[in-house]
């Protein structure tokens, strides 16, 4: 009876340890950077929204030299696939860190700028560029490192 429970019990802890190796399965995630200008000109603080037909979605920031890496619910990296791309930026610039925040915060954020015209900051890129939705820009993200660099106008 005592080598039965000793059995089952280990048994038990095999299955719990194996668990916490499987990881948050999520899907597999690319590592992806790139560059955003605008007229030519690198893009500080702007946010880069990968949005996947899916609904999950990959975010980032820009730095001074218009330089974004993505991250998604929080890991370094984008899903594998196509993404609607939408940029946005502010006269204020971006509250808080982007890449931090959760996918569905980023999606209201996003929906709450759309519906109120921004009124509270002055969009610095064209407000054609802000909804993934009807940006025009696209990438494809491939397994490995992706770059997709955004070269915006009026």
């Amino acid at each position: 009876m005592v080598l039965v429970r000793r059995s089952w019990t280990f048994g038990v802890l095999l299955a719990f340890a194996s668990l916490i190796g499987c990881g948050d399965g999520g899907p597999p995630l690319s590592q992806v950077k790139g560059t955003v200008k605008y007229n030519g000109q690198a893009v500080d603080g702007a946010v880069v929204t990968f949005q996947y037909e899916n609904g999950q979605m990959a975010v980032g920031s820009t730095d001074t030299s218009g330089v974004y890496t993505l991250v998604t619910n929080g890991n370094p990296g984008a899903p594998l696939g196509k993404a609607l791309v939408g940029i946005t930026k502010s006269s204020s610039g971006v509250s808080g860190d982007a890449t931090s925040m959760k996918p569905e915060d980023m999606q209201k954020m996003q929906q709450k700028r759309m519906q109120q015209g921004n009124a509270a900051a002055k969009p610095s890129l064209p407000s054609k560029y802000q909804n993934p939705n009807s940006s025009g820009l696209t990438a494809d993200v491939a397994a490995g490192t992706s770059e997709a660099n955004f070269d915006l106008t009026d």
